[in-house]
């Protein structure tokens, strides 16, 4: 074959290629996506769809811009739907009980760190907005945001994906936990595609599980002696483990046993306290 010729027909190869891939995968992102165990570094947006009242009181009315920092210290596990997608509407419920009702009954997660769920509306044809209000109400969703803002669509959604639909990303809001970094993702996870989803939401929640909030110093009030016993209380961080410790110098330091926190104060008792001075102090890793 002709030099020339071959050489056309690479040059006409290449652009032909590019925009077969186009067509397959949808617009090609123009920076890459956020993976599981990176951090976000932007303070992304939605547009509230309904209006709601935070836990601090505050009310953010339908139309104002939430922010991912609007959420500080909490998980955060988004959700992001469309109404006429099937595997959205399968997996809502489910969703539903797995995760909001399961952190709603436990008060957050083991440690006690909250977490809230957000449903991120992405389709933005005005011919869905009813069916998408009538499908918000009837799963009983809590904070509902949508992911455009005027002509720009779904701006958040891609940063995490390409494309398809529902989308599950979960991000540690806890900006000092000693366990993982502010804004750090847990979960980028795409699809649904099982009849039962438990088993896969099950696996976020020990993802979830894992946060920890900040460490603050445990606390022994209360002290009272009452013949060779001594007794006071510790107040501790949940699932937080503890060293209770005992002194007659400051210096040497004897552990007497291994507290696991709790979010109600803990009696300790040490049954074999003679007189002199004696110490205590509760240590944790």
């Amino acid at each position: 074959m002709n030099k020339t010729i071959v050489a056309l027909v690479k040059r006409s190869t290449r652009p032909l290629l590019l925009t077969l891939l186009v067509a397959m995968l949808g617009e090609l992102p123009a920076h890459a996506l956020y993976q599981a165990g990176q951090t976000v570094t932007n303070n992304f947006y939605f547009i509230a769809r309904r209006p709601f009242t935070r836990w601090d009181g505050s009310y953010v009315p339908a139309g104002a811009r939430v922010h991912l920092h609007d959420f500080a210290g909490r998980v955060v596990f988004f959700e992001w739907f469309a109404v006429w997608c099937p595997y959205c509407v399968a997996a809502a419920p489910q969703v539903e009980t797995g995760i909001v009702d399961w952190y709603e009954a436990r008060a957050g997660n083991p440690y006690g760190v909250p977490v809230v769920h957000v449903a991120v509306n992405q389709v933005s044809e005005s011919f869905y907005q009813t069916q998408t209000d009538n499908f918000v109400t009837q799963q009983g969703f809590g904070i509902t945001v949508n992911d455009y803002e005027g002509n720009v669509i779904n701006p958040v959604r891609y940063q995490f994906i390409t494309g398809g639909q529902p989308l599950f990303v979960v991000i540690n809001g806890v900006t000092n936990s000693p366990s993982h970094l502010p804004w750090q993702i847990l979960v980028n996870y795409q699809g649904y595609g099982q009849t039962d989803f438990n088993q896969t939401l099950a696996g976020f929640r020990t993802l979830m599980d894992a946060v920890q909030p900040p460490v603050t110093p445990p606390q022994l009030t209360s002290p009272r002696r009452i013949g060779a016993n001594f007794t006071f209380n510790l107040i501790t961080q949940p699932a937080r483990s503890y060293r209770v410790q005992v002194s007659t110098n400051l210096s040497d330091w004897t552990t007497l046993r291994t507290v696991i926190g709790s979010p109600i104060i803990t009696q300790f008792r040490d049954t074999n306290a003679p007189p002199g001075n004696r110490f205590y102090r509760a240590v944790t890793p």
